[in-house]
C-alpha cells in the first residue's frame, strides 16, 4: 500500500537548496537547483557559490550535502519501506559528523521539506581542523569513490553509517567516517520502518566552472537488505520473499 507521503513524491521532482556555512573560519553561501526521478534513484544538481567564493579549500568536501544528503531520490525495492518518502508533506531532518583522517572535522544540519510541489533543503554547515597543508585546503581532490551507508533503526528514526574515500591527486585516498541521524517530522507510530539495509552510491561532479563557484553534479542511489543466505537460519529481515 503507498503512503500519503509516497503519493505526494511524483516520478519527476525539482529541488531548492540554501546552504550556510564556514571552513576553518571562511564563511560561504551556496544554492543549487536540481531534478531527478526519486523512484529510479537519480538526479543532477547545478550548484553555485553565492557569497565567500572561489573557495580556498576543496570543493569536494561539500558535495555530499547536496546529493548523499538528498535522501527522496533513492530507488527503494519493494518490500523495503521508503523512511524517506513517507515522512512527507511534513518532511524530515538529518544531523552528520563527517571525521577525516587527518583531523577535519565537518558538523552539518539539514531540513527537507515539501513547498509546492518542490524539495526544499535548509543546510548549515561548519568545517574545522582541516589542515593548510592537507589536500582539502590544498585543493587536491577529485571526488569520491562509490560508497555503501548502512542504516539502522535507531529511536524512532535511522541512523547512518558510512566510510568514504576522496580520491587525490597523484595518487592514493584520504578517508571520511560519516554518522548521520535522520528524523521524519512525522512520529514513528505513523510511519512503517525499515529493517537494517544499505543504500548503495556513486557521486560524480559532471561540469564546473569559475574556479569551482559553479558545479554539476549526478548521483545514483539504490537501497537493499543483504540477501546473502544465513546458514543460521535467519531470515532477510523478514524479506526473503523478494529473494526466492
Amino acid at each position: 500500500m503507498v503512503s500519503k507521503g509516497e503519493e505526494l513524491i511524483k516520478e519527476n521532482m525539482h529541488s531548492k537548496l540554501y546552504l550556510e556555512g564556514s571552513v576553518n573560519g571562511h564563511q560561504f553561501k551556496c544554492t543549487h537547483e536540481g531534478e531527478g526521478k526519486p523512484y529510479e534513484g537519480t538526479q543532477t544538481n547545478r550548484i553555485k557559490v553565492v557569497e565567500g567564493g572561489p573557495l580556498p579549500f576543496a570543493f569536494d568536501i561539500l558535495a555530499t550535502m547536496f546529493m548523499y544528503g538528498s535522501k527522496t531520490f533513492i530507488k527503494y525495492p519493494k518490500g523495503l519501506p521508503d523512511y524517506f518518502k513517507q515522512s512527507f508533506p511534513e518532511g524530515f531532518t538529518w544531523e552528520r559528523v563527517m571525521v577525516f583522517e587527518d583531523g577535519g572535522v565537518l558538523t552539518a544540519t539539514q531540513d527537507t521539506s515539501l513547498q509546492d510541489g518542490c524539495l526544499i533543503y535548509n543546510v548549515k554547515l561548519r568545517g574545522v581542523n582541516f589542515p593548510a597543508n592537507g589536500p582539502v585546503m590544498q585543493k587536491k581532490t577529485l571526488g569520491w569513490e562509490p560508497s555503501t551507508e548502512t542504516l539502522y533503526p535507531a529511536d524512532g528514526g535511522l541512523e547512518g553509517r558510512c566510510d568514504k574515500a576522496l580520491k587525490l591527486v597523484g595518487g592514493g585516498h584520504l578517508h571520511c567516517n560519516f554518522k548521520t541521524t535522520y528524523r521524519s517530522k512525522k512520529p514513528a507510530t505513523n510511519l512503517k520502518m525499515p529493517g537494517v539495509h544499505y543504500v548503495d552510491r556513486r557521486l560524480e561532479r559532471i561540469k564546473e566552472a569559475d574556479n569551482e563557484t559553479y558545479v554539476e553534479q549526478h548521483e545514483v542511489a539504490v537501497a537493499r537488505y543483504c540477501d546473502l543466505p544465513s546458514k543460521l537460519g535467519h531470515k532477510l529481515n523478514g524479506m526473503d520473499e523478494l529473494y526466492k
